[in-house]
């Protein structure tokens, strides 16, 4: 027995990440990628396991995408398989997804399970039909799938367990499981998934589980399977490079059952760049040190090629946050990498917090010490802490005892004259 199938999952179709219309094509782009795939490969099936649509409500134009790709795979022969997940799973009011529609018009064959009298029922599909819980494949192939359940899912994941065994009619040759769930130890701080205990009762009865929700492409034990998403909807996923679709070829005789191979689609890059400031002691030593580090880059020129730009910064920012000029970086980025979006995180900290406030300090005292650490987190004022806090105690002082406005100034001037000179090398 020989039969080929490619698993996908996380399409996420309709997605306009950054409010950018050239990403929307994006994820348009990597359906039709893998609608070329699967033609070109002759596979017999595809298998969604879960988020074909990035949301319930879908436009007109999404819609025309996904009939038209899944479409030209009827036109080719290829059945299409699939679950719903949890960006396009109706609300609880709603009776009727477009996962469903697609079944009606022929479009794609959707799994899914029912409860009866608290007893989990698997219905097979019908003949001409395209709603059930499993289908039997020529070729003694057996294809179930389970979708989006959340909470309910390791619930639902026993009770398969139990039905599996009970179902009528020989035992099928080769078994399938598409499941749009979570499962522990694949990402990190990541609860709320599958545990490895949770799934063990089906291996018995399963001889592959096609994941779909979690956008990181893994394989354990020969046994567990997920493609990863095709498109980068977050950050997080850009360094996930080998994701895409797997390649399935089935052979219930043979002593593997089934080989597997990854195809890994194009996208469009992200360029994450970061920039550590701890040493980098004024606003134009961190610009001039960006502009170094990427001076040797060439600006993108194919739409597809312009990548997503994220700049972190790093560290301990050693100046005053509010003199960074935002719009100056991203000029820097954009004239490098002629990005499609750019993005600022700036993730660095100011100075230490204030130190552990000596006790038994009068409120005059207290206040010169706090002064004193507040102005030394700008490292260009090292050292000259409780020089500033006087000044400004005195500034406060002449403010109460309602000095004339051009008299502090003059002060302030004065001031600012003899630091300078007391600053000045010999």
């Amino acid at each position: 027995m020989g039969l080929r199938f490619i698993h996908a999952a996380d399409v996420h179709l309709g997605y306009e990440q950054y409010g950018n219309a050239e990403r929307y094509n994006d994820f348009y782009r990597a359906l039709k990628w893998l609608a070329d795939e699967v033609v070109s490969q002759e596979v017999d099936y595809l298998l969604l396991a879960g988020d074909l649509f990035n949301k319930f409500a879908i436009d007109p134009r999404t819609l025309y995408h996904a009939t038209h790709e899944l479409e030209r795979l009827r036109n080719a022969g290829i059945r299409v398989l699939a679950i719903q997940g949890n960006h396009e799973r109706p609300h609880y009011l709603d009776k009727f997804s477009w996962l469903e529609y697609l079944a009606r018009m022929g479009l794609l064959t959707l799994l899914s399970t029912t409860y009866q009298d608290n007893t989990l029922a698997l219905v097979p599909v019908a003949p001409g039909e395209h709603r059930g819980s499993y289908v039997d494949l020529p070729g003694g192939v057996r294809v179930l799938g389970l979708p989006y359940s959340g909470a309910s899912t390791s619930r639902l994941v026993a009770d398969l367990a139990e039905a599996l065994p009970a179902l009528p009619g020989p035992r099928p040759a080769y078994t399938v499981l598409m499941l749009h769930a979570g499962i522990e130890g694949v990402l990190p701080n990541y609860s709320g998934g599958l545990t490895r205990a949770q799934l063990a009762p089906l291996r018995p009865h399963v001889d592959y589980v096609a994941f779909g929700h979690i956008h990181k492409p893994f394989e354990q034990d020969d046994w567990l399977y997920n493609p990863g998403s095709l498109e980068t909807t977050t950050t997080l996923e850009a360094p996930w490079t080998d994701r895409g679709c797997l390649l399935v070829e089935v052979d219930a005789a043979a002593p593997g059952r089934h080989h597997v191979t990854r195809l890994v689609n194009p996208r469009r890059p992200f360029r994450q760049i970061a920039l550590e400031v701890d040493a980098l002691l004024a606003p134009e030593m961190l610009y001039a040190t960006l502009q170094q580090r990427l001076s040797r880059e060439q600006p993108a020129t194919e739409p597809t090629e312009r990548p997503v730009a994220l700049l972190r910064l790093r560290g301990v920012l050693p100046f005053p946050r509010l003199e960074l000029e935002p719009a100056r970086l991203e000029t820097i980025v954009v004239q490098a990498l002629n990005p499609l979006h750019f993005e600022l995180r700036d993730e660095s900290s100011a100075p230490g917090d204030i130190a552990t406030l000596q006790t038994g300090l009068s409120p005059a005292d207290l206040e010169r010490q706090v002064l004193s650490e507040l102005v030394e987190r700008d490292v260009r004022y090292l050292g000259q802490g409780q020089h500033w806090a006087e000044m400004v105690i005195h500034v406060k002082q002449m403010a109460l005892a309602r000095s004339a406005p051009e008299r502090i100034v003059d002060e302030l001037r004065a001031f600012r004259r003899e630091s300078s000179a007391e600053e000045a090398p010999c």
